[in-house]
């Protein structure tokens, strides 16, 4: 029973969920994005979210389905092989 009385159906729950999931998920999708693509000040905001505001972090993960540490390790590996590949780019000769 629901806070007025009211039955709720497991489909509506189920619906509920997934409508939740989906948008803790495109949460952290819009600050991955930031992160790699975006402004100087998107970027530098999105890492400040991704790396170092953990309470803020730990809840979009947790309501994306995520394991923040998990993602957090996943996230440097791809920090790293893109610094890596800017390593082996040449400045073009003006």
């Amino acid at each position: 029973m629901g806070a007025n009385g009211e039955r709720i159906s497991r489909d509506t729950v189920t619906e509920d969920g997934i409508g939740a999931r989906r948008l803790w998920t495109a949460v952290v999708v819009v600050a991955v994005n930031d992160w790699r693509n975006g402004t100087l000040r998107a970027r530098r905001k999105a890492q400040e979210f991704l790396f170092e505001n953990d309470k803020d972090f730990e809840m979009v993960c947790a309501g994306a389905g995520l394991e923040p540490g998990d993602f957090r390790t996943r996230l440097l590996k791809i920090g790293q092989r893109i610094e890596m590949q800017n390593r082996n780019v040449q400045p073009l000769a003006a």
